[in-house]
């Protein structure tokens, strides 16, 4: 995915679910993350529904805010969009975005991925490897 240059669409085992009416956007302000909600935006225009997620990770103030910045963006793009914070739950970042779109039943969830290297990734688990082995959603991943 590193060297693709270009998002990857990522089919859940049942492709004949994909409907792109429940959209969840895993946000993380980073170059990653801000391309893939511009490389998703076809789709995000034909959403019902667009939910942004925001890992608390930083804080829960900023995570709010980062969220509320991405609303406000594809807002002014002519998507319908909300945001919400990401709930851990105690369990990892990628399972806590796999939770969240379960729980809104996402049919597409549009992260940034790969953000540092292949082994880093690799060896510390990280919430793209989480999100590549979920063969339960259709993920719109971008570098």
């Amino acid at each position: 995915m590193l060297s693709a240059g270009r998002p990857v669409l990522f089919a859940a085992d049942d492709l004949a679910s994909f409907k792109g009416e429940r959209i969840m956007v895993a946000w993380k302000d980073c170059r990653e993350a801000r391309r893939a909600v511009v490389d998703a935006m076809p789709f995000l225009r034909n959403a019902k529904e667009v939910t942004v997620f925001n890992a608390a990770e930083e804080g829960t103030l900023v995570a709010r805010d980062g969220a509320a910045d991405v609303v406000r963006f594809l807002m002014r793009h002519g998507v319908k969009a909300r945001s919400q914070l990401l709930e851990s739950e105690g369990s990892s970042v990628g399972g806590s975005i796999i939770a969240g779109a379960d729980r809104i039943g996402a049919d597409l969830i549009v992260a940034g991925g790969y953000g540092h290297s292949r082994f880093r990734e690799w060896a510390f688990g990280g919430a793209t490897r989480s999100l590549l082995g979920s063969g339960s959603f259709h993920r719109l991943l971008s570098n």
